[in-house]
């Protein structure tokens, strides 16, 4: 197996464990923020795809025009945030349930698409130019290494706001 192999594959398994997490909320409870928190479940998928389209398509293979033709990236961005963001919610008359489900899913496939066509020798090149800065990576490697980290650790607020909200996480199918 290669090292961008393993990649792919740990982007896989965590998308896998969002997919169930998400399939285990109900719809009409993504828009709710649970009291003594600063965020929701729709929020934590916006932010999750605006992710991982940056860590993985743009900083390791550059700008998508698909993504850019099918997403609003720049008032999404606003909302869903970066580094630092202060608001951690989405109203459900900014974005429905199904069109963050559609995106969530479209960046995924196109970021499985971009891993399957490279290979190793991309891993240590210098990440792709992007409008700011990459806080947490130094070449190609960290950048994808990264974006299944992130997911992660959202999947423990997404967790956390299930919670809250009655919803408990089912480890056993």
């Amino acid at each position: 197996m290669t090292t961008l192999d393993f990649l792919k594959k740990q982007v896989i398994e965590t998308r896998s464990f969002t997919k169930r997490m998400i399939s285990e909320m109900p719809e009409d409870l993504w828009y709710e923020i649970p009291e003594n928190t600063n965020s929701n479940f729709a929020w934590q998928i916006g932010h999750i795809f605006l992710a991982q389209n940056y860590h993985i398509i743009s900083c390791a293979f550059g700008r998508e025009p698909r993504i850019f033709e099918k997403i609003p990236v720049q008032s999404f961005a606003k909302v869903f945030g970066g580094l630092g963001s202060i608001q951690r919610f989405v109203d459900k008359d900014f974005v429905s349930t199904s069109e963050l489900k559609d995106n969530f899913d479209f960046v995924f496939d196109l970021c499985i698409q971009k891993l399957e066509t490279a290979n190793d020798d991309i891993l240590s090149e210098n990440l792709e130019p992007t409008p700011f800065k990459n806080p947490i990576a130094k070449n190609k490697y960290d950048a994808i290494s990264w974006s299944f980290k992130h997911e992660m650790w959202h999947c423990a607020e997404m967790e956390q706001i299930k919670i809250k909200l009655g919803k408990q996480f089912k480890w056993i199918n």
